[in-house]
């Protein structure tokens, strides 16, 4: 069977918001490497929903050339290691992609992991809200927190649940929006969304801290974070800001527990 590399101009974030096409079109896997993603399709697709360039490669390539893209990286205590590169260290996640996005390498990612080390979790809980691989829900749980991860996506919430037998840890995985832990509420909740969806759940967000929890939420490009603050401000959020290379991450806390 052919298979096709489609070569884009983005990182793994914008090519997660064309999900749904991209699946249409037979996606079977995706990469970043250097910066850009290498997006792998059973088929040649006739109008990809993103622009770049398409090389035909043979079938039995693919596959090598998307798991060569993924190599281990460094976040705070934790190596997040592709399961084939394992070396049995105590410092590694092992995390496989699936046909879910997450692999740990994009800034964001890595600002939620060095957010969370810096929190005592042993003993706390845990809210992981559009956890895709299960990647900080899992590192959570490695430092002792009991974590729960909820995902839109069942192809997600499938690899996170892999992904956390993989590391030997136990999570909870919940398939569905943020009204399926309504009622409940956790000391520290993770969000590595785009601006967009942290704009727009920012009132579940805040009902689901806890009055002395944190939340801790990445996927915001740098001109945007002003935005996304002041959304969560709104609902009730004292928030601060940390500026990175292209993507803020923001910690808020409530102001009225």
């Amino acid at each position: 069977m052919p298979t096709w590399a489609l070569h884009v101009d983005a990182d793994l974030d914008e090519v997660n918001r064309h999900w749904a096409a991209l699946d249409a079109a037979g996606m079977l896997a995706a990469a970043e490497v250097d910066d850009t993603a290498i997006i792998y399709f059973a088929r040649r697709p006739d109008d990809p929903p993103l622009d770049g360039r398409l090389e035909h490669i043979a079938d039995r390539d693919w596959h090598e050339r998307w798991r060569d893209g993924l190599t281990p990286i460094r976040a705070g205590r934790w190596t997040v290691t592709p399961s084939w590169l394992a070396t049995g260290g105590t410092d590694e996640l092992l995390i496989d992609p699936g046909q879910a996005f997450g692999t740990g390498h994009h800034e964001t990612t890595v600002g939620c992991l060095e957010a969370l080390d810096a929190l005592s979790l042993r003993g706390r809980t845990v809210l992981d809200v559009g956890t895709g691989t299960g990647v900080l829900a899992i590192a959570a749980a490695r430092a002792g927190a009991v974590a729960t991860a909820v995902d839109v996506d069942p192809l997600a919430t499938t690899a996170a649940s892999d992904n956390a037998r993989r590391n030997r840890v136990s999570i909870a995985v919940v398939t569905g929006t943020l009204d399926r832990v309504a009622g409940r509420t956790f000391d520290v909740v993770v969000a590595n969304l785009d601006s967009a969806m942290l704009i727009a759940a920012a009132g579940g967000l805040a009902r689901v801290v806890a009055p002395d929890g944190v939340l801790v939420a990445s996927g915001v490009s740098n001109p945007r974070s002003d935005e996304v603050a002041g959304a969560l401000t709104a609902v009730g959020l004292s928030v601060e800001v940390s500026t990175g290379h292209e993507w803020s991450l923001l910690r808020a806390r409530r102001t009225d527990g």
